[in-house]
Formats: structure tokens, sequence, C-alpha cells
């Protein structure tokens, strides 16, 4: 047994630190000449080599470069997945969008714009949180002055008979084979027409405070128009112009505003009344006209506000059509159409013959790039018969309801949210309701599956105050026929802000 001495010389020849040439030469082709190595006695030794030790140097740099960048890292990625956390949490808990929107009068998308102006330099301020705005139509701040009993309106009737009963007049001509319009005898130059009646025409702006569960309580802002129907200060609008809104301010034409009292609104027809106090000042009356009488291809003017800041502006087109039958907010109507350019701000808005009579009230519009001259204004005839039970009872009489709110849920997350759920359709929202309880769902009404609220007003609509109709609904799992005695519907969305 030959004993290894380092500092012997034999065949397999050794370096100074005792390693054999063929190990050294292995560990340097793996170890670049430096580094750690045991003999084979168990001795141990280091070889050192200068340009080994600066690459290791490099590589413990780059080591604990890449080390604290990793760290770093994971610290990002840990601080952002807590402020997603957060965020998604913050959202989860205040989500807004997904509210079901509660209503008697059910309501529904369509493709129709209404012309309101509402998002008119709308812009979040700070307010002190001493009131809330209403939950569904028109809570307002009302003055301290006494509304009128009473309104001396001038409503023109019909010239026209409706011989054939199509509902419409039958066409008359004069001497010269002219067809009659609605101006009759009376038509005048455009020019004339707008100096008589553009006092008459104001513009409305309207401040709403909302609560939101992301950045709080802010104050929006909306636009549109009116016009003087009585001397007293009576004012004819749209109900969306002015629904929810806290308070509401007019301005005539030559700029001087005054507070608004809101003495009635009806979303049904989309009508609303306001009242200023002019402090006795002469006000330029509109003479409501006979839109009864209204002619296809008869001119008309539109005059408002476009834009919420363009008051007074005039635009002339034509009738296209006496009673055309459109859905807006999920609400059928008959209405004019004319081609008389209506932008936002329009809302509420005069629309006149030539003879400068009051013939519709303007509130929607077809809203496309592709389409033109799509205007629509409730007849003035239809609005002066709700204008009346306004002023005279702060809502229109007569008309079935339910008797307790309904809302359309479109999304299974809605349906699970609010009513644990796994159906979309029309859900009781009461939780005091005498015949139906919180979260039944309508499936049939008189028979007809039920699956928006439209289709369920469409049946109430046809019946009278104390009728019956019979609903079958899904409560926990369990179908159940119900019968429910309609009431008189009595809003109560015109009461001031406490």
């Amino acid at each position: 047994m030959n004993e290894f001495d380092p500092m012997k010389e034999n065949s397999s020849s050794t370096d100074q630190s005792g390693r054999s040439a063929e190990g050294r030469d292995a560990y340097t082709d793996g170890a670049r000449g430096a580094g750690a190595y045991t003999n084979p006695d168990g001795s141990h030794g280091f070889i050192y080599n200068a340009d080994a030790a600066a690459v290791q140097k490099s590589r413990r740099y780059r080591s604990a470069l890449i080390a604290v960048s990793a760290v770093l890292a994971t610290l990002l990625l840990i601080s952002c997945c807590v402020v997603g956390a957060f965020v998604a949490f913050r959202s989860i808990g205040n989500h807004e969008e997904d509210t079901p929107v509660v209503t008697e009068g059910p309501t529904t998308s369509d493709g129709l714009y209404i012309a309101d102006g509402t998002d008119i330099g709308r812009e979040p301020s700070e307010t002190e949180p001493s009131q809330t705005p209403g939950n569904s139509g028109s809570t307002v701040q009302t003055g301290t002055e006494t509304v009128p009993p009473m309104a001396s309106i001038n409503k023109l009737p019909a010239e026209r008979a409706d011989r054939d009963g199509d509902g419409r007049p039958e066409i008359e001509t004069d001497a010269k084979g002219e067809v009659l319009t609605s101006a009759g005898k009376d038509i005048a130059s455009v020019a004339t027409v707008v100096a008589r009646v553009a006092d008459s025409v104001v513009e409305i702006t309207t401040e709403t405070l909302v609560q939101s569960g992301h950045i709080g309580q802010y104050i929006t802002s909306g636009a549109g128009s009116g016009v003087v129907i009585s001397a007293e200060g009576f004012i004819v609008t749209n109900h969306h112009v002015i629904a929810g809104a806290n308070t509401i301010t007019v301005r005539l034409t030559d700029g001087t505003e005054y507070p608004a009292t809101l003495v009635g609104s009806d979303e049904e027809t989309d009508v609303a009344v306001l009242w200023i106090d002019a402090k006795g000042r002469k006000l330029t009356v509109a003479t409501l006209g006979s839109s009864f009488d209204l002619v296809v291809g008869e001119d008309i003017l539109a005059i408002g506000n476009p834009l919420g800041s363009l008051g007074g502006t005039v635009t002339e087109g034509m009738v296209s059509a006496t009673a055309r039958r459109i859905t807006v907010g999920g609400t059928d109507m008959t209405l004019l159409q004319v081609s008389a350019p209506i932008n936002p701000g329009n809302s509420g808005g005069g629309l006149f013959n030539l003879a400068g009579e009051l013939v519709g009230v303007v509130n929607a519009k077809v809203a496309s790039a592709e389409i033109e001259g799509l205007g629509f204004a409730i007849p003035i005839d239809t609005a002066y018969e709700v204008i009346l039970e306004l002023i005279d009872h702060g809502y229109v009489r007569g008309r079935p309801a339910l008797g307790f709110n309904v809302v359309d849920v479109t999304n299974v997350q809605t349906a699970m949210r609010y009513f644990d759920s796994f159906y979309t359709g029309v859900y009781v929202y009461d939780k005091d309701a005498a015949d139906v309880k919180y979260g039944d769902l309508i499936l049939s009404a008189d028979g007809t599956e039920i699956t928006t609220s439209s289709e369920l007003n469409a049946i109430i609509k046809k019946k009278k105050v104390g009728d019956t109709v019979e609903l079958v609904v899904l409560r926990k799992k369990e179908q159940i026929t119900l019968t429910v005695t309609l009431t008189e519907s009595h809003p109560t969305a015109t009461t001031p802000a406490d």
C-alpha cells in the first residue's frame, strides 16, 4: 500500500496542493481553477485563482441582485392583490348599476332617445348631506309661496270633424283646392310666429343630489325646456326633465330666473306642470291649439333650449305623422312625429303651428348616426287633459294599479343578490303587500305569460279600478295562484323634500 506524499513526485504528477494533474485538470474544467477540494487522506485544501475569484464574486453579486429583485416583485404582487381585493370589496358592497329600479309604472329600455339633456353640465360637487333625492319620480324643493288654486288656460277646440270614425279629421280644402291645416286662415310667416310666441318658451335647469357608494354625495345638473300656459305662472314640461330633481329653476328669455314648484308629474304621459311666482310680472302665455286638426305635411316650429345653453332656439319642419304609436321608456305612447331637428334640452319645449298655437310638447327623438328628422311630441290635446288633472289633483285619477311595486330583473346575479333566486323576470319588491310577498316571481297574468313589467302593465291598462287580475307567482319553488283587486294609482312622487 503506497502512502500518499504530497511532496513526492510520482507518475501521476501533482501540484503543490497535492492534487494530481488529472484531478487538477478535471477540477479546473469544472470549477475554473478555484474552489475547495478534499485530499484522499481526508485533508482539505483550496485553490485560489484571481480570475476565477472575480467571476465568482460577480456571480455572487448577480445572485444577490436577483434575490432582491424577486423579493421586491413579490412585495409588489402582494400589494396589488391587497389593493385589488379592497377595490373589489368596495365594488361589491356599493355596486349601483345592478340595483333594481322599483316602479309601479314598469319601465324597459328601448331604441328611443329621450331628449332631456340631463347629462349637460353634469359634474360632481361637494354638498351638505342634508337632503336625499327622491327614489323614483320627482321630489323637489318647493318655495314658501302658495300655488294658485286655478289656472286660466286658453285652449282652442277642434274645428274639424271625424266623419268616418278613423280618429283623424277629414281633409278639407279652400276655394283654391289648398288643404286647410290647423292654422286655418291665420297662417303667418315664421318670423311673425316666433316674435309672438318665443317669450312663452322658458329654459329649465334642475339639480339633483345623488348618493354614490364610491364618491359620496354630489350634485348633477340637468337642462330642458317648458312653455308658460297661464298668466298665473303655470308651465308645462316633460316628466323626465324634472324627474328626481331636488331643485328646479325657470329662466325667462330676458334671463330672469325663478325657483319653480312642482305641481304634479305624470310618468305615463311624460307630462309635468310647474309653477313660478313671477311677482306680478306679466308673462307671455301660449295659446293651446288643437292637435286633432293637424294634417300630415303641415309646417311647424319647435322652440326650446337645445344643449341646455341655447335657449330660444327655433327649428322648422313639418308634421310627418299625427298618431305615431311608439314605445318610450317602456310606455306605449301615441305621439306626433315631426321632421324639425330635436336635440338634448329641447324636451318640454313648444311645438307651434304657423298660427302661433301650441300644438305639442316636444319629448323625444330617435338617436342614431344613420337617422335624421325623427322627432316626437306629445299632442297638446293629450297633454291638456293631464295638465288639468295635475293642477286640480296633483296626479291623474282613475288609473288602475296592482297596489304593489314590481321590478324587472334581467340577470341571474341580481336575482341571487336580492331574491335568492336563479330566475330572471318580474319580481314583487314590496315587503308588506297584502296579496303577494316580497320576492314573488310573477309568471303570468290572466293566463298571459309575463317576462317583463311592460307586458304586465299592458294587461293592467286594459282594466278599471276595482277589476281583478289573476296572477300566477313562483314563491319558494311553489307556484301559487292569486287574485288581485286593482286599486287607483296614486303616485306620491310630487311630495316636497323634507
